[in-house]
């Protein structure tokens, strides 16, 4: 098998309440169902260090700037994509952001192309798949919440 494996770097933006965190949806045709979404983030360059990639590609991305960054973890993804394998290694970092970057409703930015960012609610049960796989985990265990209790504050 040939290919590479690439080495990525997402975050985890959580609103003021901890309750929700942004995301940027996209959609493979080829999946069932087609919508997904991603966390923000992308490509370390060479030389790089994934925690600056981090704060780059937010700026990149939604033109603000990323603080107070912590790992929350480090995840591989092997998948497919539009019907095309992909590998890659993702250090997770949570952050912040200001309050006003992402409205309340979502909107579009741009990243060499339009992308659509919106809010996604760390306590819900939906069929739209979150990837990178193993990001949800990450997310659960920084603000505490617990699936089977069904709420906040009930991880330990």
């Amino acid at each position: 098998m040939t290919g590479t494996i690439k080495v990525k770097a997402f975050a985890v933006l959580l609103d003021a309440s901890r309750t929700r965190h942004v995301i940027y949806l996209n959609r493979d045709p080829t999946k069932h169902p087609a919508e997904f979404h991603r966390l923000l983030g992308g490509h370390v360059e060479f030389g790089e260090r994934s925690a600056d990639a981090v704060v780059r590609e937010i700026a990149e991305e939604l033109g603000a700037e990323l603080t107070n960054t912590t790992l929350l973890g480090v995840v591989e993804n092997v998948f497919e994509y539009a019907g095309r394998p992909g590998h890659e290694v993702v250090f997770i970092y949570g952050g912040t952001i200001a309050d006003d970057v992402v409205p309340a409703e979502g909107g579009w930015f741009d990243d060499d192309g339009p992308i659509r960012v919106e809010w996604r609610r760390i306590d819900t049960n939906t069929n739209i798949p979150l990837y990178p796989e193993g990001a949800q985990q990450l997310i659960d265990g920084w603000v505490g919440f617990s699936p089977t209790s069904g709420g906040l504050g009930a991880a330990g």
